[in-house]
């Protein structure tokens, strides 16, 4: 066996490749191969989730886009995750830029208060903000959603953006105060730009993740569904063939939006 291992290693070395492609390679196919599976489930003509598939067809779709429940479920994901983005958005660009712009006493106090949520799993977030919706008589519905998703959302879009500002050089606003310009007119002028695509990238992240959040809504949604919620639905008695259809969507989703913060990250950056 220790031969074999030898020769295998010598043959990764001519070609330039160490035991550290092999391992991310492994762990790469680990990751991303349950998510190929899913794909390759959600064309099966048969439905059975089983090897070797029958066939290829695209019933599944057609039948996932014929439901009102799942239509009705993603409408309510979309429209939850862009109120999300635009909340966050605005609260974590004023507060980002006044913590790591403005010196004030209890700072820190206010940074870890907004980082919080970052280190509690959802599950608690969820229960707490459910006794705390009923202790104030709060119905719960999309709005008590979005109120969870921005509680969520809120740490992981200060972390990258005030990652940004720390690069800037504070000096460009010294000089816009210089030649008179006001503390809105400086933010407007020349913060504002230069953070753009940070902020852009930041409200991709929270789509991402309030797109997919199941706990956290679990816990504060009313008589309507998101999208998570019509998938756990579906999947919790039987196995729905539909469930790999739907998976596949949201699989593409959230490619398209990494693929977008990806772009804005880098341009940030740069």
């Amino acid at each position: 066996m220790r031969t074999v291992l030898r020769r295998l290693r010598r043959r990764l070395r001519r070609r330039g490749i160490g035991l550290l492609h092999v391992y991310v390679g492994l762990l790469l196919l680990f990751l991303f191969l349950p998510l190929a599976v899913l794909v390759l489930f959600s064309f099966s003509a048969s439905g059975q989730l089983r090897f070797p598939i029958t066939g290829l067809a695209l019933r599944w779709y057609q039948e996932v886009f014929s439901s009102s429940a799942v239509i009705d479920g993603i409408l309510a994901s979309l429209g939850v995750a862009a109120v999300t983005g635009a909340v966050v958005a605005t609260v974590g660009t004023l507060a980002a830029v006044a913590v790591n712009r403005y010196r004030f006493r209890g700072s820190a106090v206010v940074a870890g208060m907004i980082l919080a949520p970052a280190a509690l799993p959802g599950l608690v977030i969820g229960i707490a903000l459910l006794n705390f919706f009923g202790d104030i008589h709060l119905t719960l519905s999309l709005l008590t959603v979005m109120i969870g998703h921005v509680i969520y959302t809120l740490p992981y879009f200060y972390l990258v953006l005030s990652a940004r500002l720390r690069r800037f050089d504070p000096m460009l606003e010294e000089v816009a105060t210089d030649m008179g310009a006001g503390p809105l007119q400086r933010f407007r002028r020349v913060t504002a730009p230069l953070i753009a695509p940070a902020i852009v990238a930041s409200a991709f992240v929270v789509l991402a993740l309030s797109w997919d959040e199941f706990q956290i809504t679990f816990f504060t949604i009313g008589d309507q569904s998101t999208l998570p919620l019509v998938i756990w639905s579906r999947a919790r008695l039987s196995i729905d063939p539909s469930v790999n259809a739907i998976g596949t969507l949201m699989v593409a989703g959230s490619l398209l939006v990494v693929i977008f913060t990806r772009r804005f990250i880098a341009e940030s950056y740069s």
